[in-house]
């Protein structure tokens, strides 16, 4: 939210988008597409069993995937969809009131986790995003949709794809449509170093390899759905987004770029096109009415911050914040004394 106060909604769906420095197709694939899409290229599938000694690789895909996995195991919290650019991430998430404090980790582990494997991974260093993570609420059910199918079919409003089920970027559309499971794999090196590392004889990584399980869970105003009527709704709704897609590109005298110039694409290269950035909006509403009720309540947030916040670093330590907000960091002044 940039110099934004955070302010987190119980039950209220939040759009999330992080995207990669100077943005570079850091995020691309470097899986074999004809092999395991959890292991880079070159990587045999065989490095996942125990008794091999050949160490696994992670794709680009896995990295994503159990990072998100992962962070969601740590802060639990609802995941509703996830999907990746060639240079961004986006997200759709919310938490119950039990859950709210967890929604600030999650994506401070998740976007650690992801920057520092994608680092070994693509062989730098320095920073992997360009700036915090830009999260937006949406504020009724059918903005909460919109965002959905915005995220899910992102690659082919680009023009980058054709067709959402060919692409071999991270998706969660495969879950959402047809109930694939999604599962990723880490190793936890910080309990092989803790077990005594290389120095311990008869002593693997691979014992410390354990597998993760992406939880999905439906729109909350979705949550009453049978399970095939949510899957035949993303399923069409993703298809006639195509459709329109397909025409409008056929109009043009255009073409999608296609999953194998995704591959070739070089994860340093970048767009030739300067990208401008307005203003993250204050939220995302399908009814205007909501959106001027939602501004007003948000400037009354605000005021009532402020005036915590003021009395708080006076020293007022006990002093109650609006729910769903935090404290502001206290900068403490250590003078030296001098004799």
């Amino acid at each position: 939210m940039g110099c934004r106060i955070r302010h987190w909604i119980p039950n209220t769906v939040y759009s999330a988008v992080i995207r990669c420095v100077d943005r570079q197709f850091l995020l691309k694939p470097n899986h074999d597409p004809q092999q395991h899409p959890l292991l880079a290229k070159g990587c045999p599938e065989t490095s996942l069993r125990a008794e091999t000694k050949t160490l696994p690789r992670p794709s680009v895909l896995n990295t994503i995937g159990a990072a998100v996995a992962r962070a969601q195991k740590l802060h639990p919290v609802h995941v509703h969809a996830v999907e990746a650019n060639v240079n961004h991430l986006q997200l759709l998430v919310s938490a119950d009131k039990s859950q709210i404090a967890n929604l600030s980790p999650f994506f401070q582990t998740l976007d650690s986790t992801i920057a520092r494997s994608l680092n070994r991974t693509h062989h730098r260093d320095g920073r992997l995003w360009s700036s915090r993570v830009r999260v937006t609420p949406c504020i009724d059910d059918r903005a909460a949709e919109q965002q959905l199918l915005y995220i899910l079919t992102n690659p082919v409003k680009d023009g980058l794809l054709e067709s959402v089920a060919e692409s071999p970027l991270f998706t969660t559309y495969t879950s959402l449509a047809h109930g694939k499971p999604l599962r990723y794999w880490r190793i936890d090196w910080s309990a092989y170093q803790l077990a005594g590392g290389s120095r311990k004889k008869g002593h693997s990584p691979k014992d410390y390899l354990e597998w993760l399980r992406l939880e999905l869970d439906p729109l909350p105003h979705q949550a009453g759905w049978a399970e095939h009527r949510r899957r035949a709704w993303v399923r069409r709704q993703v298809r006639e987004f195509e459709e329109a897609k397909a025409a409008e590109m056929r109009a043009e005298g255009r073409r999608a770029l296609g999953a194998s110039a995704l591959f070739a694409l070089d994860p340093r290269g970048r767009p030739r096109e300067a990208k401008e950035n307005g203003p993250q909006p204050l939220c995302h509403a399908s009814d205007p009415v909501a959106r001027r009720e939602y501004v007003k309540q948000w400037r009354e947030l605000v005021r009532a911050y402020r005036a915590a916040s003021i009395e708080y670093r006076l020293g007022m330590w006990e002093r109650e914040f609006p729910e769903g907000t935090f404290r502001p960091p206290l900068v403490r002044c250590c003078g030296v004394l001098r004799l």
